[in-house]
């Protein structure tokens, strides 16, 4: 990974970061705060030893013994000889073991200087001890190094050339080092874990990555909005919203997507529930509607229909009455808002929905559609789980491939083209879903005028002339899904089967 990586991985993951930064801090502030004070104070023990020679030659031996001694010293002044010398002059109850614990000693480099520091919670106390540790040591050295039975000087002697001083701050804790140390080890540990989380996440999360795992243009990137669940057709809700110019950027990517042969009965999937088919479909039936297109959503998910719920039509004849032959098709039809599209509900959920999609009938019913539609948008249900989707794709003329940011891995998004290329469906482009904003709300707002229906009616016209023209006319008689005078999706009161809702 480059540095441009690793600083796109603490961008993406900045929460991440964030936490392990003030869990390092709290955890910084958890340790000074519960930690007692304690207090350092030091003796400097001065080694000299003795040859018995004048002489420049033996001033250096004695040089040499005296650090040798050193050496030697630093381990006998926290030994337990000591510490129990110091309990007994200061009448501590305390073992000799743990007075031991509080002594540290410390040869100083290229010198015959020996440093003892004595910790402790209480300063004076702590003085004492270190005053006592350099007594016992001095005597302690003189026992040692005196010769028995000769009346003569130590060869080695150790004096306190420096005592104690009471300590006034606490060595323990250091709130300044302990912060900065908990907020860079955990700063350390946030990166860390973004890290693992980045190299283990397997969601796709780009349009570049969705187009190499694909090999089919992406058609637009939906913006998340947290509205959606209460208003899902945000084309028509917030017309001039950022969100509703990407739909009809898909809608004029659609439309070249391969000019010579148009593409008219086109089925919108994706690999698993919860990615934003549904709300794509309903949303680019508007947009299509609104250039002047005649437009027909099927509510082919014959599992669990949704597109009428949305759209605020009644669900109970569609499909399922068409393909059984118990409604004619013209009294299936319904059409949205003023005669903008027309919808073809689910209609009763059938116990086969797998073979009634893929019977000679739903053939003949697309067939019908395409002849009276410039455009019919089918609403499938997912890849993954059942083979609808790819069933509908053998009779249309080809899937968009709906993939949600974050939730969609790029394992799930091979497996549903997989599913597509096994029976030789067309793959005509993706769209990306619930995306994180990029931020240039700002500028779309600034550029766009405000507009109604009819204006992006007409805004839109100059760029559905250049797209090819359908293959069929429909006659005076026979225009977006009417006949005669009569809207086709409009059912008379008395045509209506029981349990439909007379006002939908």
């Amino acid at each position: 990974m480059a540095l441009h990586d690793y600083l796109r991985v603490a961008r993406k993951r900045w929460r991440i970061v964030l936490f392990g930064l003030l869990a390092g801090v709290l955890g910084a502030a958890a340790i000074v705060w519960s930690s007692p004070r304690e207090y350092s104070a030091q003796v400097t023990i001065y080694i000299s030893a003795q040859t018995g020679a004048d002489g420049a030659a033996a001033a250096y031996q004695g040089s040499l013994l005296s650090e040798q001694k050193v050496k030697s010293y630093t381990r006998l002044l926290t030994s337990n000889r000591v510490a129990q010398d110091v309990v007994t002059q200061l009448g501590l109850d305390l073992p000799a073991e743990q007075v031991a614990g509080k002594i540290q000693a410390a040869a100083l480099p290229d010198t015959v200087l020996l440093t003892a520091s004595a910790l402790d919670t209480s300063p004076q106390r702590a003085k004492d001890i270190a005053d006592a540790t350099g007594n016992a040591f001095t005597r302690m050295v003189s026992q040692l190094e005196q010769q028995p039975g000769v009346n003569l000087p130590s060869a080695v002697t150790a004096r306190v050339v420096e005592p104690a001083a009471l300590p006034t701050t606490p060595t323990s804790p250091r709130p300044m080092l302990d912060f900065g140390l908990g907020a860079l080890l955990g700063l350390v540990a946030g990166y860390c874990v973004a890290l693992l989380r980045q190299v283990l996440d397997t969601t796709v999360k780009s349009t570049e990555e969705l187009h190499r795992l694909t090999m089919a243009p992406n058609l637009g990137t939906i913006a998340h909005d947290p509205d959606v669940p209460k208003h899902p057709l945000t084309v028509h809700d917030r017309p001039q919203s950022p969100r509703a110019e990407a739909f009809r950027k898909i809608r004029t990517n659609l439309q070249f997507i391969d000019v010579d042969q148009p593409r008219k009965t086109i089925v919108i999937t994706s690999a698993l529930p919860e990615e934003g088919k549904t709300t794509t479909v309903c949303n680019m039936a508007i947009v299509l509607a609104r250039a002047a297109h005649r437009v027909v959503l099927v509510e082919s998910d014959l599992r669990r229909p949704r597109a009428t719920d949305y759209l605020g039509l009644e669900g109970g004849v569609g499909v399922t009455s068409v393909l059984s032959g118990r409604v004619p098709l013209d009294k299936a039809l319904q059409p949205w808002g003023k005669s903008t599209f027309d919808v073809l509900a689910s209609g009763p959920i059938p116990p086969n929905p797998s073979e009634l999609l893929a019977s000679r009938h739903m053939a003949g019913l697309l067939a019908e559609l395409r002849d009276r539609y410039d455009m019919v948008l089918l609403d499938a249900p997912p890849l993954l789980p059942v083979t609808d989707a790819a069933v509908l794709g053998t009779i249309c003329d080809g899937a968009l491939l709906v993939a949600r940011y974050g939730k969609t891995s790029k394992h799930q998004i091979k497996t549903a083209v997989t599913a597509l290329d096994t029976v030789s469906v067309p793959l005509l482009g993706t769209v990306f879903t619930m995306a994180p904003d990029s931020g240039s709300n700002s500028y779309y707002e600034y550029y766009s005028a405000p507009q109604t229906e009819e204006t992006d009616l007409t805004a839109t016209m100059a760029v559905d002339a250049v797209s090819a023209a359908p293959a069929h006319r429909a006659s005076p008689h026979h225009e977006n899904g009417r006949h005669g005078d009569q809207v086709a999706g409009r059912l008379p009161v008395e045509a209506m089967p029981h349990g439909v809702d007379r006002h939908a």
